[in-house]
């Protein structure tokens, strides 16, 4: 799937396991969530885990710590492919936490509007997948802002060669 393509450069094949995509079929959603449900069920019944808390779980504290998508931090994101994988995967994940915050934020609204787009910088095969998949995401949702004005990115994906 198009969508997938970025992740998949990103993070490489192996991720395509963690995730399952289901368009336009709320039946089907409900289905896999069931099925997750269950499968966490059985896990924590065969590993006696309890079902009130994930005591297995661990999160490092640098995951734990809010983003704040600032102009400088958006532009401090590290999306390169020469980390470990888990890193780029929790800086793609701030990457669309400081757009959806440019888009419907008050706080990022006001920033972007101060200091325009954010720029977002790095891999050059990342930024071109990513600048295609967010472009797609755009067409497809046909975003317009009330007034019928017409959608203008909160973000810049620098795009080298």
């Amino acid at each position: 799937m198009r969508r997938c393509r970025c992740l998949r450069l990103a993070l490489g094949e192996e991720v395509a396991k963690r995730y399952r995509i289901v368009i336009d079929n709320p039946l089907e959603t409900a289905k896999q969530v069931a099925r997750g449900i269950e499968k966490v069920r059985e896990f924590r019944i065969e590993t006696q885990d309890a079902f009130f808390f994930n005591w297995g779980l661990h999160i490092e504290l640098q995951f734990q710590q809010p983003f704040k998508p600032t102009h400088a931090n958006m532009a401090g994101l590290k999306l390169h492919r020469d980390q470990p994988a888990h890193l780029l995967a929790a800086d793609l994940r701030r990457a669309f936490s400081g757009i959806v915050a440019g888009n419907v934020k008050e706080e990022g609204m006001r920033a972007i509007a101060e200091h325009g787009p954010f720029e977002i910088d790095g891999d050059p095969q990342i930024m071109r997948a990513l600048d295609k998949m967010l472009a797609g995401f755009v067409a497809q949702q046909r975003m317009k802002l009330p007034g019928g004005t017409a959608y203008v990115p909160c973000y810049k994906v620098k795009v080298r060669a």
